[in-house]
């Protein structure tokens, strides 16, 4: 009845080794079932991670693609806005000086016509002579000069002569000192298509007196400009 005893004992002890040694083995499995379950987790939480990085980069490297462009685009329209700017000084600079040379032509033109006005317009001679006296001779280059210069000016030369002598030698003394002095300039220069003569004789005197000193005014040739 012991030994009987015993030996149910010994198979329920056996029994529960065997028991234990099963539920041990059970939690093992579950442990590293656990284990590559954690495992595989953090594996996929990295690759995530990893993916966002990779993401995150990507996108900073387009952004600064798109800023990289953008500054690029500003700094080609920056240039553009000061090429502008240079080609509008320029043409500026260039409208200045053409204005400035405009004006200084203009004032030269000017002082030119002023300097003609103010040269004697009438030439005196001697009685019955069509000879230039040196006196006027100077004058008669500055004319020639601006009618040199001005190829748009012309003048008439007016040839007059005193009362003396008849109506048709008064006509040819007057034209022979027109002429004479028409020579003189085209000497200096002056186109001969500048200049036309005329002769008014003994017709239009500037002095109505009968004697020495207003006959003397009276024989001339007088320089009149159709257009400065």
């Amino acid at each position: 009845m012991q030994v009987g005893n015993l030996s149910k004992v010994i198979a329920s002890s056996v029994l529960v080794a065997f028991l234990a040694a099963c539920s041990s083995t059970g939690e093992t499995t579950d442990a590293t079932a656990s284990t590559k379950a954690a495992q595989a987790a953090a594996q996929a939480s990295a690759a995530a991670q990893a993916t966002a990085e990779a993401q995150a980069t990507a996108e900073a490297q387009a952004t600064a693609v798109a800023e990289a462009q953008a500054a690029a685009e500003s700094i080609a329209q920056a240039q553009a806005e000061a090429d502008a700017a240079n080609a509008a000084d320029a043409a500026q600079q260039a409208a200045n000086e053409a204005a400035a040379v405009a004006e200084n032509i203009a004032q030269q033109q000017q002082q030119a016509q002023d300097t003609a006005q103010a040269l004697a317009h009438i030439i005196y001679f001697d009685f019955d002579q069509s000879t230039i006296k040196a006196e006027f001779r100077t004058a008669l280059n500055g004319h020639a000069a601006y009618l040199s210069q001005n190829p748009s000016a012309s003048i008439v030369l007016e040839g007059h002569a005193d009362e003396r002598g008849t109506r048709e030698y008064n006509i040819a003394l007057g034209e022979r000192r027109g002429n004479a002095v028409s020579r003189y300039l085209v000497v200096q220069g002056v186109s001969i298509d500048a200049i036309e003569v005329v002769s008014f004789g003994e017709e239009r005197p500037v002095n109505a007196g009968h004697d020495s000193a207003s006959w003397s005014e009276n024989r001339r040739v007088e320089i009149r400009y159709i257009n400065y």
